[in-house]
């Protein structure tokens, strides 16, 4: 008869790193009852009538002795080990994401430096997609991001790896639900973000898989206002990538426990089949080729002018600058002020920077209301 050896912890680090906020939600939301509170110092809660817990709330000497003891009473409630315990309790006031990568390389749950680099980034990639669309639906989103996004970005972790071929888990925490009947006030910014996620990459999945049926893009710019965009099918196609083979790909989603997701109609986890990765490459390319780019941001040398005449009102100007990390000859047209600028930039061979709204022409590219125009003089 074999024995089932339990793992207890006993790390003080470990035990005084759990936060007495999150550990009450928790608790909470596992259906523990506070019987007894002194605010401030600490809080007697208990389940069933068999159970209970003395939780402080704060730090004070004996606080990593009354986690331990808590630990090992919630391992006999939930029948589950300390370690699995733990981890929930760390992020009981978080959205957790968790992005599968599976093939034949990654069974044993490793995989190689480049590609593990590789998702990380896409990861950031998909996140950044994410908190831009929970702002505003759009099919590209240009390098200049808003402040809000960024600020968002700083405060999303990355977890442990987990088993299971190759897990990383993203962990964007979220402030709790204070149970406000008002069902029309909007969610924090943080929530916002995930449930944007998720309802995107279903939609994302979706549209692929019909692409694929029906040889058309249509599916996939239908979705936009889902957001589905060409920064997300990037990403998307950055997870998967790479290698001999695609990957396959599964996307899950586990809601924070101090602010339950009440919509059925958000899917728990997505999964991406490894032949339909290469069809978010595609989409992207198309959604930046069928699009206008607005706030396109541009810098490089003038290596074209045109002017019908000294004194015309407006000149065609061309710069060599990068588009999609591709060097690329950008007309655009500009008042006489601003043609003066590029002449000056051309003749100095300086640099001339601007921004605008890009779009595409067959097989050129056109910046239309070009602004914020100035030069970089070159080193000498």
């Amino acid at each position: 008869m074999g024995i089932t050896m339990k793992a207890s912890i006993h790390d003080k680090q470990v035990l005084s790193n759990l936060r007495p906020l999150d550990v009450l939600m928790y608790l909470h939301a596992t259906g523990w009852n506070e019987v007894k509170t002194v605010p401030d110092k600490w809080t007697v809660l208990v389940k069933e009538g068999d159970f209970e817990i003395d939780l402080p709330l704060h730090q004070y000497d004996d606080f990593a002795l009354r986690m331990s003891e808590m630990l090992k009473t919630l391992e006999v409630v939930e029948k589950r080990s300390q370690l699995e315990i733990v981890n929930d309790l760390n992020t009981a006031s978080a959205d957790i994401i968790r992005l599968r990568v599976s093939d034949a390389e990654s069974t044993d749950g490793t995989i190689s430096i480049e590609e593990g680099s590789k998702i990380v980034q896409s990861s950031r990639d998909l996140m950044m997609a994410s908190a831009c669309a929970a702002i505003e639906k759009r099919a590209i989103y240009q390098t200049r991001k808003p402040t809000r996004v960024m600020e968002y970005l700083k405060k999303v972790r990355l977890g442990q790896t987990e088993h299971g071929s190759y897990v990383i888990t993203v962990i964007s925490r979220v402030v709790p639900d204070l149970k406000v009947q008002t069902p029309e006030m909007e969610e924090p910014f943080e929530r916002q973000v995930v449930i944007t996620l998720a309802k995107a990459i279903s939609a994302a999945n979706h549209a692929a898989n019909s692409a694929v049926a029906k040889s058309s893009f249509q599916d996939f710019q239908a979705v936009v206002n889902e957001g589905v965009s060409a920064n997300l099918c990037d990403a998307i196609y950055g997870l998967a990538s790479g290698g001999e083979s695609n990957k396959g790909l599964e996307i899950s989603f586990s809601w924070s426990r101090s602010r339950p997701l009440n919509d059925p109609n958000i899917k728990s986890k997505i999964v991406f089949i490894p032949d339909s990765i290469p069809i978010f490459k595609e989409a992207a390319r198309l959604f930046r080729d069928t699009n206008a780019r607005d706030d396109f941001e541009l810098c490089g040398p003038v290596v074209k002018l045109e002017r019908a005449a000294d004194g015309a009102m407006m000149g065609k100007v061309t710069i060599l600058a990068f588009v999609d990390e591709q060097p690329k000859k950008i007309l655009m047209e500009m008042i006489d002020t601003d043609y003066q600028k590029a002449l000056q930039a051309h003749g100095n061979q300086d640099t001339i920077s601007c921004m605008g709204s890009l779009t595409r022409e067959g097989r050129s590219f056109i910046l239309k209301n070009p602004h914020n125009i100035t030069i970089e003089s070159s080193p000498e």
